[in-house]
């Protein structure tokens, strides 16, 4: 494979390019253990070398090291392997070395950040914010549903904690103040339903 460029990233690192959009990152000692450089040409037993005895067991690693803190979605995980620099195929390897011992679970996920969020926020709030964290929206909605079924009112929880935050208090509230926390609350994804349930009265 043809060498299209050979860029610094750090002191220590380099990315190497290739003619046909292939690429992945090594230590600069290892860039002059395989002799790579660029305009030359490498060959493909050396690019097979370099996945399996070096980026492969990395990757892995670096995989591992992510989840140590806390548990990623799968889409998180994936975005910050390529990030980091490594191939798609190599990055997916590492995916499902991870999901082999269950360290990856979208679902565990999204139940948990659903228990974080209760009392706190919408449902239309929390499904919006794991979509974006790359959970499939099936696997939300399934999670919410379980949620609902064990809970079927925290999202009423999660207003009268937004009120006490703001200081909130609808039998007190005039037309005006109650109008912008109804504002405030359907901003947040809080159906109309939910939120005349819960305040209990529309002020004259």
């Amino acid at each position: 494979m043809l060498v299209k460029e050979v860029r610094k990233i750090n002191d220590r690192k380099r990315k190497v390019l290739f003619e046909d959009g292939f690429s992945f990152v090594l230590y600069s000692a290892e860039i002059h253990r395989f002799q790579i450089r660029s305009g030359e040409d490498v060959p493909e037993e050396v690019i097979r070398q370099i996945c399996e005895e070096i980026l492969k067991k990395r990757s892995r690693l670096r995989c591992l090291n992510l989840l140590k803190t806390s548990d990623r979605t799968v889409s998180w995980l994936k975005e910050r392997l390529i990030r980091d620099g490594y191939p798609e195929e190599i990055t997916q390897q590492a995916l499902d070395y991870a999901a082999s011992f269950h360290y990856t679970d979208d679902l565990r996920y999204t139940r948990n950040y659903i228990r974080q969020c209760a009392g706190r926020k919408s449902i239309k709030q929390i499904e919006y914010e794991l979509i974006n964290k790359g959970v499939d929206r099936e696997t939300v909605r399934a999670a919410l549903l379980e949620a609902r079924e064990q809970d079927s009112d925290f999202e009423a929880e999660a207003i009268r904690a937004l009120a006490r935050k703001r200081g909130f208090d609808p039998e007190r509230a005039g037309r005006e103040e109650y109008a912008k926390f109804v504002r405030h609350l359907s901003a947040k994804g809080f159906g109309m339903e939910t939120i005349r349930r819960v305040t209990g009265h529309t002020p004259a």
